[in-house]
């Protein structure tokens, strides 16, 4: 899950990052053909979606660690 989250993160927040250099991932590029402009939003839920499996798995460590003490 962390793993997961962690590439979540890095694809929506470098998705915001790359159009400044002049990049742009071409698979956010599908959302923009079909929605019309929707690849900013995909971007932000990706991002989104990744810092809460982020989170979950930090909160289910850190539960796990103090439930064995």
């Amino acid at each position: 899950m962390k793993n997961l989250g962690i590439l979540f993160l890095i694809l929506g927040l470098g998705a915001f990052i790359l159009p400044l250099f002049g990049l742009q991932f071409k698979l956010f590029t599908v959302f923009g053909k079909i929605f019309g402009g929707g690849e900013t939003y995909a971007e932000i839920a990706l991002a989104c979606i990744g810092a809460v499996l982020i989170g979950i798995h930090l909160f289910k460590a850190k539960k796990d660690k103090s439930s064995v003490a």
